[in-house]
């Protein structure tokens, strides 16, 4: 993939000037900062050309507060596919892929240790408490190594109030995974997991949520949302009427709502949307159009260079070469029938 810099210097080379070096990039002058700046130019054409184009297409999963409707999109979000919302259950536990460390989790034995991003036991223990709802019911899953280790569900620290089982293993290599169903009995659960052997024994992957499905939410225009909901949502103080989420609609000001109000703060909604461009800055840094695009990005650089010394030939030349590169585009990455190149040849025959 192009860099910034190598992108600056096709156009600078293409117009018979000076190349920049990574050492020279932060201190150009005259044209050479006129092409790095045509650069991110013509990246901002290229996005703004077309809405959906999968290489600016993300996802985002946003934690829901108890009474709370309206959140704010991505700041990098330029369009946001209203038809893709789904409610999940949120992961309740801090690290608990152990990455590099042990953060979040306390120690109840031994010395509980980081070992290649899992949770090392040896004749230890460790746990880790987080918010529930009374009588709500979770599920957790986890991962164990190398042998039996118990597992504490509780109301207190080190606490087997609410359950406390061995985590068996039979596949020593990849280890066994479990999935444990409980019911919350207090606002404050623990959940602890002791080897009391003195071996190495290993947990990773350990996930706590709300024992709740998926669910797809429902579009609503922001006048429907009115027309049907907005007198129930908009007396805040009437916490009977929260609940678990159905639909989701989006504002006038860069954020979407949910109706029901969410009555918890134990879910998530994850949903598509597309990216805006940021001005690539670093030498080092890339767009994130496919490579075989910089064409695209260049001839439209060039053109903006040509335009800005009066050279209107090569100006109208680099225009041409660069529609025909985003045509070339839509066909390959969106392939809508309905895209023709520049000059005139039909390349999908849609109408007469």
């Amino acid at each position: 993939m192009a860099t910034f810099l190598q992108l600056t210097n096709r156009i600078l080379n293409e117009l018979n000037e000076p190349e920049l070096t990574s050492s020279t990039f932060s201190s150009s002058r005259g044209i050479q900062t006129v092409a790095k700046n045509m650069v991110n130019k013509s990246i901002h054409d290229i996005y703004n050309s077309e809405v959906e184009w999968p290489f600016i297409h993300s996802d985002q999963t946003d934690a829901l507060t108890a009474g709370t409707q309206e959140y704010g999109f991505q700041s990098d979000a330029r369009k946001a596919n209203m038809n893709t919302f789904v409610l999940i259950p949120s992961d309740l536990i801090t690290n608990g892929n152990f990455t590099s460390n042990i953060t979040g989790w306390s120690t109840t034995s031994g010395t509980p240790a980081n070992a290649s991003a899992r949770l090392r036991l040896n004749s230890a223990g460790a746990e880790q408490s987080f918010s529930t709802v009374v009588n709500k019911e979770y599920v957790l899953r986890c991962r164990t190594f190398g042998g039996d280790i118990t597992l504490n569900i509780g109301t207190g620290s080190g606490g087997t109030q609410i359950s406390t089982q061995t985590l068996s293993i039979e596949n020593l290599g990849d280890g066994e995974y479990h999935t444990v169903n409980f019911t919350a009995s207090t606002t404050t659960t623990y959940v602890g997991f002791v080897n009391s052997a003195s071996a190495n024994y290993d947990v990773d992957n350990v996930q706590v949520s709300e024992n709740i499905s998926p669910r797809k939410l429902t579009f609503l225009s922001y006048n429907e949302w009115l027309d049907k909901f907005s007198d129930r949502d908009l007396n805040p103080t009437d916490t009977d009427q929260f609940g678990i989420p159905h639909y989701v609609y989006e504002t006038f000001d860069d954020k979407y709502g949910l109706t029901p109000i969410p009555d918890r703060g134990t879910l998530s909604v994850r949903y598509e949307y597309y990216k805006t461009h940021t001005d690539l800055s670093a030498h080092d840094s890339s767009p994130d159009l496919p490579s075989r695009y910089d064409d695209v990005i260049v001839n439209r650089g060039k053109y903006y260079c040509h335009i800005l010394r009066a050279n209107i030939p090569a100006a109208q030349l680099s225009e041409k070469d660069y529609k025909e590169g985003l045509a070339r585009m839509r066909i390959e990455l969106i392939n809508t029938k309905d895209y023709i190149y520049p000059a005139g040849m039909r390349l999908y025959n849609t109408s007469p």
